[in-house]
């Protein structure tokens, strides 16, 4: 029963830890890209952190495991909310990483086009013959294809 107190104990200061946090995303992080990926690696090692914690003392009473999980779920479930509302309403920050993914989504497929066009232009201009500049293209295209299915 102390190691259930110990534990509940902790799990009030995480709940205070993330309701924090949240409110911390929510007002001023939104706009900073790099922050919001550093605070999530830290919510993550948090959560790792409470598993570990949770694993170690509880295995032994199987319905504080229960009443644990199902109070950190809600606690995700409400950091999920918050995340998703402060996102939906900073737009721009969501628009411009959308515009960055896609332009550089766009460069890939430029530099790939380019690269297949070059090769397709040496093969012909180096064929001897029919056969050998079939035999080219074919392998570049190939190839191409092969890189463009793994971006």
């Amino acid at each position: 029963m102390s190691d259930f107190n110990s534990l509940l104990t902790v799990s009030i200061l995480v709940l205070r830890l993330f309701s924090t946090e949240s409110i911390l995303v929510s007002k001023s992080l939104m706009s900073d890209f790099n922050s919001l990926l550093t605070v999530s690696i830290l919510v993550l090692r948090l959560f790792s952190t409470e598993s570990i914690l949770v694993s170690k003392s509880l295995m032994s009473d199987f319905n504080s495991l229960l009443t644990v999980s199902i109070l950190v779920l809600r606690l995700f479930s409400t950091e999920s909310i918050l995340v998703s509302r402060s996102l939906m309403s900073d737009f721009n920050s969501l628009l411009t990483v959308s515009i960055l993914l896609s332009s550089s989504l766009n460069l890939v497929s430029i530099l790939v086009s380019r690269s297949v066009l070059l090769d397709l232009i040496s093969a012909c201009k180096s064929a001897s013959t029919f056969s050998s500049l079939r035999l080219k293209v074919v392998s570049k295209y190939s190839i191409s294809l092969c890189v463009s299915s793994f971006l």
